[in-house]
């Protein structure tokens, strides 16, 4: 297990994938800065009535505003989702995973030692956009909103995003070992990028009908990225959705690995 461990780091560390994906989050976060300086300085003309009312709300943004809109809007999972689908994939299309069983090791290590090295890549991920939200904050606002209540609210906010988003990698996993090549694996991402929340609201609200109090959104682990607040988080949703995120996470892995001990490799 050791020697898989190694063996998956070292390819985390050659992954062009990794690091293309972080070079875009990083870009990505500071084009978010780049665009707020040219509504601040009014150097875009001609905007519409959404772009005068940002204009008009920038003297109160802050920087747990633009981790918010990194993480809860979707934007640093879509670059996650991109270095997993690519990482897992490329064993599979490379025979990687076949030349493993080859050598006679053990398919649940295989699969486990992958799965935990693509966690922490996606983990690393998060970190560089918090990070470069951090600086680049630093660089815009200024130093006058960081205080002790600002780190943790920060700290806070970016733990539980990390813990979703273990959640939500295992299930990438999942689906990238289901698939096993880049046609499905790009169906199910897209739809469940794009769709899940909304097909999930939409039997909440046939539930709601019938009378049914009880709301299967709340239980999928993208919902709780959205609707975690960046400050004054309560008790009660930091253990709601820690368990939920824990759910998916087990029972993920635990899918991913019975499939791959069962599912011959081609």
């Amino acid at each position: 297990m050791i020697n898989l461990l190694k063996a998956e780091l070292y390819k985390l560390q050659k992954s062009r994938s990794f690091w293309v994906s972080g070079a875009l989050i990083v870009l990505f976060a500071v084009s978010i800065y780049l665009f707020y300086v040219l509504l601040r300085d009014g150097m875009i003309n001609g905007m519409d009535a959404e772009g005068a009312v940002i204009q008009g709300e920038l003297p109160a943004l802050g920087i747990l505003d633009i981790l918010r809109q990194i993480f809860a809007n979707r934007n640093a999972v879509i670059f996650a989702t991109i270095f997993v689908s690519l990482f897992v994939l490329g064993d599979y299309s490379s025979g990687a995973v076949k030349n493993f069983e080859g050598k006679g090791l053990r398919r649940e290590e295989i699969y486990l030692a992958k799965f935990l090295v693509t966690e922490l890549g996606a983990v690393l991920l998060y970190l560089m956009a918090a990070l470069a939200v951090f600086l680049g904050g630093i660089v815009f606002f200024g130093t006058e909103q960081i205080n002790g209540g600002f780190f943790r609210s920060f700290l806070s906010y970016l733990s539980l995003q990390l813990l979703y988003l273990t959640g939500y990698t295992a299930v990438i996993v999942l689906i990238c070992e289901m698939t096993r090549n880049t046609a499905g694996l790009l169906i199910s991402v897209l739809g469940i990028l794009m769709f899940s929340s909304v097909l999930l609201q939409g039997v909440d609200l046939i539930l709601d009908t019938l009378g049914v109090s009880f709301r299967i959104s709340r239980y999928w682990v993208m919902t709780a990225m959205d609707r975690c607040p960046v400050t004054d988080i309560s008790r009660q949703f930091i253990t709601e959705s820690g368990l939920v995120a824990a759910g998916w996470l087990v029972v993920s892995l635990g899918a991913g690995m019975v499939y791959h001990m069962r599912k011959d490799i081609v």
